[in-house]
């Protein structure tokens, strides 16, 4: 599908690269030619089966366990003193399996002795998929975060830095301080970067052996350092300059090379969050005349009327300005700013204020907190404090909401994450949602996805569909669900798509005096709290998208006993995975659990993508009643399908600018940092 993708992994273990601020090594670009594709192609589809078997995971993962137990009887002088060898081992033969065995035995056991937890069989198998770059699809729930400690850890002893990426800073914080008696078991230095860190703390987490931080802050550190790089192109500029003494530059860069990432959530970095590129900007422009431009041009978008001077398109999110509308803007400017005489200018803003008004949507797209407009991921509900949208679109919605305006501020350097993440040279990710994507893994990042089975038997009931006509027969439904389980001791966690749902969700329930928690993007630094106290019986919770992912919902004894998490999906999100993770929170490792959909026949996604589909099939389900349900259970399928196949095409469009640029800085002399 695209020019480039990574070299076979698959049974390649992580080897040491030496790096530092200094070097800075990182994949170099491999081009590939229809011979190398089909080379490619044969080695992932039948060299990697017979490699699989020839090293069945089972079959290693059992190895591991017996030699584990035989370290069992050694004391913690003679553990330590057999960590020595196996590290000194590591470091002089690099990983081979024979020691992928002897380590994760040695981890397992320091594990047991440090956390009080020794990994299980799934767990190992884990981390062996990991240590051959390869995507693990775990269910949720299994325990990744001490699964990846097996494989980073051997990696690490071995010489090669690893980072574990996640993706929040608080997961970064809270994983590095639970597996940190671990790493100090084993002699290994772990340190979490999050975003109030300063330089020097950055530098200082860098330099370790393990470093567990969020996707951004990783890849802002590495665009700020290309800024403070300017136009050294390579390790041997950096080296040439080092040599002459002019090396003062070095004591600003973070970075020291790309060598081995571990990606938790890696379906959500590595597809949801990579439709458009990360940005640093700088140097605010003068916006003098230009507010005034901008309030006028704000003015103008009010003034017009819906099909008679624009059309909105919903399935592309755009507005189209009809000929009446221009016609009409433009006699409206006759008296106003020469910023107007550009025609283009004119449609292009006109445009972006009319986007503002009418496609991006407060307590969805975002939120307002102390007079500034925050952006609300739409795929983990949290607030995005550090981003700003482009075009003057961000100061236009801030005009729109009445709050003051902030400079727009001039592109420094950019990156998508797609190329990012192909720099470095060994990559793995984990995930318990992979398999619809895994062309798309397999193809941009070359990475090939492998399922884990669950340790114990899913006992979770589906509940099936409920599409009802309207979202307030819908919201009673929820709310009459929600009481109804709660009142039986078990525990309930309603999944929303905006942050307006959830509050439009937690005013019925104030109606009917039911207590509940709430968490959304404005409750952020609250949502471990929340999560924590989700599976208590008769809790019942109210989270947009995938609000507390990453943390688990753990049941008390009395609401296990009753049935445990019901999970109420009121809004398809813009992904199947998405639902499946927000269904696979409920009936973890065993424990009881269902999840139920109620859905309308006027839910967004379905007014968005629905078209001539949506008022044929609804009056078909009302003349036929006992198909209501089938019925919109398919047509919500399908126009998530739709917007899937959208937001694929969106990825390819962000990779294929990333590579026009790129190849036109190339050709101008560019900076190859970026």
């Amino acid at each position: 599908m695209f020019d480039r993708v990574s070299l076979p992994q698959l049974f390649r273990y992580p080897q040491r690269v030496n790096g530092s601020a200094k070097l800075r090594p990182e994949r170099e670009r491999v081009d590939y030619t229809w011979l190398d594709r089909g080379f490619l192609w044969v080695y992932r589809n039948i060299v990697f089966a017979l490699l699989k078997n020839f090293h069945s995971d089972a079959r290693t993962a059992k190895q591991v366990i017996n030699r584990s137990e035989q370290l069992v009887s050694l004391t913690d002088a003679e553990l330590d003193e057999h960590r020595a060898a196996v590290h000194a081992r590591l470091l002089r033969e690099g990983i081979h399996h024979e020691l992928v065995i002897e380590s994760f035995a040695l981890v397992r056991e320091a594990s047991g002795r440090s956390l009080g937890m020794r990994h299980h069989h799934t767990q190992i198998r884990a981390s062996l998929i990991l240590l051959r770059g390869m995507v693990a699809e775990m269910a949720t729930g299994e325990g990744k975060t001490l699964a990846g400690t097996l494989a980073s850890s051997t990696a690490a002893m071995a010489g090669v830095k690893v980072h574990v990426i996640t993706t929040n800073d608080y997961l970064a914080s809270r994983d590095c301080e639970e597996m940190q008696p671990l790493f100090e078991k084993l002699g290994l230095k772990a340190r979490p970067i999050v975003n109030e860190d300063s330089i020097e703390a950055r530098q200082s987490a860098y330099s370790g052996d393990i470093i567990y931080t969020s996707n951004n802050e990783l890849v802002f550190d590495y665009l700020k350092d290309s800024l403070v790089l300017e136009d050294r192109r390579s390790a041997l500029d950096i080296h040439r300059e080092v040599i002459d003494g002019r090396d003062d530059f070095t004591d600003k860069l973070m970075h020291q090379g790309l060598a081995f990432a571990i990606v938790d959530e890696a379906d959500s970095v590595f597809i949801d969050e990579s439709r458009t590129p990360l940005v640093i900007s700088g140097g605010d422009i003068d916006m003098d005349d230009e507010e005034d431009f901008l309030r006028t041009i704000m003015e103008v978008a009010k003034s017009l009327i819906e099909k008679q001077h624009y059309q909105i398109d919903l399935q592309n999110r755009r507005i189209v300005i009809l000929p009446e509308g221009l016609e009409l803007a433009e006699q409206i400017s006759m008296d106003m700013s020469t910023a107007w005489v550009n025609l283009i200018r004119r449609q292009q803003m006109l445009s972006q204020a009319l986007s503002a008004l009418h496609l991006f949507e407060r307590d969805k797209h975002y939120i307002v907190v102390d007079e500034k407009i925050v952006i609300v991921d739409e795929y983990t509900g949290r607030p995005s404090g550090d981003r700003s949208w482009e075009g003057g679109l961000h100061q236009l919605i801030e005009i729109k909401e009445s709050c003051p305006l902030t400079k727009p501020r001039k592109t420094l350097a950019k990156i998508s994450y797609q190329n990012f993440f192909r720099k470095y040279f060994y990559l793995a990710g984990m995930t318990g949602t992979a398999k619809e994507v895994r062309g798309e893994l397999l193809n941009v990042y070359g990475l090939k996805v492998s399922p884990v089975p669950l340790l114990r038997a899913s006992k979770r009931k589906q509940l099936g569909y409920r599409v009802l006509s309207n979202q307030a027969e819908k919201e009673k439904a929820i709310v009459e669900s929600a009481i109804n389980n709660a009142r039986s001791g078990r525990s309930v966690l309603i999944g929303t798509a905006s942050v307006r749902q959830s509050e439009a969700l937690a005013a019925a329930m104030d109606q009917l005096d039911q207590d509940y928690f709430l968490l959304t993007a404005k409750q952020d630094e609250e949502e471990a709290e929340i999560v924590a106290r989700a599976g208590a019986s008769g809790a019942i919770t109210i989270a947009t998208s995938m609000a507390g992912r990453g943390t688990d919902i753990k049941l008390d004894n009395k609401c296990s006993d009753e049935g445990g998490l019901h999970v109420i999906i009121s809004e398809l999100n813009d992904s199947a995975r998405v639902d499946r993770q927000l269904a696979g929170r409920s009936a973890r490792q065993g424990d009881p659990g269902s999840v139920e959909y109620i859905l309308a026949y006027d839910d967004p996604l379905l007014q968005m993508y629905g078209g001539i589909l949506l008022g044929s099939l609804n009056n078909i389900s009302s003349a036929l009643p006992l198909l209501r349900n089938t019925i919109g259970r398919w047509l919500q399928r399908y126009c998530q399908w739709r917007l899937e196949k959208k937001h694929a095409n969106e990825r390819r469009q962000t990779l294929k600018a990333d590579e026009r640029e790129r190849k036109t800085l190339a050709f101008l002399g560019g900076d190859k940092w970026r």
